[in-house]
């Protein structure tokens, strides 16, 4: 599996509910900065190659023009407490940090609240992959679209690889394949039950489905430090880092209006714990 579930950028998402302390803050800072240096490079692509977009090129280009903070020194916290923010998580790496470590943080509460209540389910990370092609809606649609089978074979109740999962959150990623240079869509899903489930079988069960790969991946999510795998799913839908303005661009006007993440959750988490959390609650839903 791709360099082995390394983690992405993880200062840029983990870090944000790490140490919230005052001796933290100039680190805060460096990864805003180094992340308003991306968004700027982003503004400037889209001012000149896409001139009927230029007010999202301006929003881009304002976003994180200021940020305040508050310091509760009787606490030693430090909170975001006003900024200039562009909202397009797609395009600004600054906002995509933003949304990333609000995503990580409630679902992490969420996996407290189900842990205390089921101690005897453990979390998994799966990773699902299409093939790699030239077109990111075609392969993104596919990659959706079999991953809502997925979940329709266990529901039908005729025996599922994923039988044994009682709740998942997933989402999705983008970025060009690193042999192929074509689009490779793909999903990391937190996936919750009392046994791993059974790779071999999810394999077979995914070429079935996609009828082009049979690449997944499964493996345990270490309780002590479920930072580590719950990453994965909520860091960027896109590899800023990784690519040019252009592809970042190309995959903002293709999937701005797609759902990038989804969740199969116990209803135990949803009494315990608010479900839309985020700014964009359409971009996660929850089901049971």
């Amino acid at each position: 599996m791709e360099d082995d579930h390394k983690k992405e950028n993880p200062d840029s998402v983990a870090a944000e509910i790490g140490v919230e302390g005052i001796e933290a803050l100039p680190r805060r800072v460096d990864r805003y900065g180094k992340a308003k240096k991306g968004a700027l490079d982003i503004a400037e692509y889209m001012a000149t190659a896409l001139p009927e977009h230029q007010a999202t090129a301006d929003r881009v280009l304002a976003c994180g023009d200021y940020l305040v903070f508050r310091h509760y020194f009787t606490v030693d916290r430090v909170r975001l407490h006003g900024a200039q923010l562009c909202m397009k998580h797609l395009l600004c790496p600054l906002c995509a940090i933003r949304r990333g470590s609000k995503a990580l943080k409630a679902y992490l509460d969420r996996f407290e609240v189900i842990k205390a209540e089921r101690p005897q389910l453990l979390p998994f990370l799966v990773t699902l992959t299409v093939k790699d092609g030239d077109d990111l809606a075609e392969r993104f649609k596919h990659l959706h679209k079999a991953q809502r089978e997925l979940w329709m074979r266990k529901h039908r109740g005729r025996g599922s690889p994923l039988d044994g999962v009682q709740g998942a959150v997933w989402s999705y990623e983008v970025k060009r394949g690193s042999g192929s240079g074509a689009w490779h869509p793909h999903l990391h899903m937190i996936a919750l039950a009392e046994h791993q489930p059974d790779a071999g079988q999810l394999a077979a069960e995914w070429k079935d489905i996609t009828g082009d790969s049979h690449i997944v991946d499964v493996r345990p999510i270490s309780q002590a430090d479920p930072v580590s795998g719950f990453i994965e799913v909520f860091k960027y839908a896109v590899k800023f880092s990784d690519q040019p303005p252009a592809d970042t661009v190309h995959a903002w006007l293709t999937l701005a209006r797609k759902r990038r993440g989804d969740a199969q959750l116990l209803s135990q988490c949803l009494r315990a714990t608010n479900c839309c959390t985020l700014s964009d609650p359409c971009d996660v839903t929850c089901s049971i």
